[in-house]
């Protein structure tokens, strides 16, 4: 019984561990590298990154060895909801974490909580413990090349989604936008 309890321990620790790593502490500076000023198309961006330009938003691209540490940890079992570690999931393995169910089966699961479904005025993760994705991004600005894409959620705070999602496609094409859809980050693994 002790050992069981010190090995629960143990795997808490450790869990909590790479949670903390998983989960990238941004200064409101990074959170933010790229503003876009719509009236002269001009993009103010970090050093360490390079910028692509479409019609209507800005493209960033961002690797590093964070991201490639992110990516060797995480584990086909695990229930990942931030951005990098859900990226790294998706290119490691080619799908969503389980914790992930599409929109209309999160509107099924809230309305059989007894709750009526009107909006996404709710926190899906505090309310159902799901995230949200695996819905087709219709792409219809053509902001990427032709593959099909999907969007999904990822670090929710507060009383709803937010607007934090990632946008990928087959091939480990990954894309995360903080503001819904106005500016993008490729993240490379």
């Amino acid at each position: 019984m002790k050992g069981q309890i010190k090995n629960v321990i143990c795997g808490m620790i450790l869990l909590g561990a790479f949670c903390a790593c998983s989960s990238p502490t941004v200064s409101p500076e990074e959170d933010s590298p790229v503003s876009a000023n719509s009236s002269s198309s001009v993009a103010v961006v970090t050093s360490s990154s390079s910028v692509f330009s479409s019609s209507s938003a800005f493209i960033l691209s961002s690797s590093s060895a964070s991201l490639s540490a992110i990516y060797e940890g995480v584990e086909i079992s695990g229930l990942y909801t931030t951005r990098d570690s859900v990226a790294a999931y998706l290119c490691k393995f080619g799908a969503l974490p389980k914790i992930y169910v599409d929109k209309d089966s999160a509107q099924t699961l809230y309305e059989l909580s007894g709750k009526s479904f009107s909006k996404w005025n709710f926190n899906p993760y505090q309310e159902l413990g799901v995230m949200v994705g695996g819905d087709s991004f219709e792409n219809a600005e053509g902001m990427f090349p032709g593959e099909n894409y999907r969007e999904c959620d990822v670090d929710y705070s507060g009383e709803n989604r937010g607007t934090r999602r990632l946008v990928y496609g087959d091939s480990c094409e990954i894309y995360f936008t903080a503001d819904h859809y106005e500016t993008f980050e490729r993240l490379e693994f």
